[in-house]
């Protein structure tokens, strides 16, 4: 943990922004808020690109996208980087079993497709 840590910091330093993290230490389950002022563009952006970073950050060092939250829209363009094609599948069949219209939640936990929307503009995710 000390390792992603300073990596996460160094990624905040890097995008001029402040990332708190804050924690479950004993399972290591990480939660870094990326703070940034949604009103200037040049921060969404920046926050945006250092989220990439942490996403792949957090990869690298074994863990994965999500903890005990589950997977929501900023998070499903990282799904690819965890899961391979057969895994998401599963995900959809066992997902459909439970839900066959898609009424909960949708287009969240499971992408059905590759999501670029931030926040109604059209800013594309690396």
């Amino acid at each position: 943990m000390p390792e992603t840590l300073a990596k996460l910091e160094a990624l905040g330093k890097k995008y001029g922004l402040t990332i708190a993290n804050v924690f479950h230490a004993g399972d290591g389950n990480l939660h870094p808020l990326i703070l940034f002022d949604e009103r200037d563009p040049k921060q969404v952006d920046n926050a945006l690109l250092c989220n990439s970073e942490v996403m792949m950050a957090v990869v690298a060092a074994g863990g994965m996208l999500s903890g005990e939250h589950g997977i929501g829209i900023e998070k499903l363009e990282f799904m690819h980087h965890v899961f391979n094609d057969d895994d998401m599948d599963g995900m959809r069949k066992v997902r459909n079993v439970f839900d066959p219209k898609q009424l909960c939640n949708p287009g969240k936990a499971v992408p059905s497709r590759r999501c670029w929307e931030v926040k109604g503009t059209n800013r594309r995710v690396p």
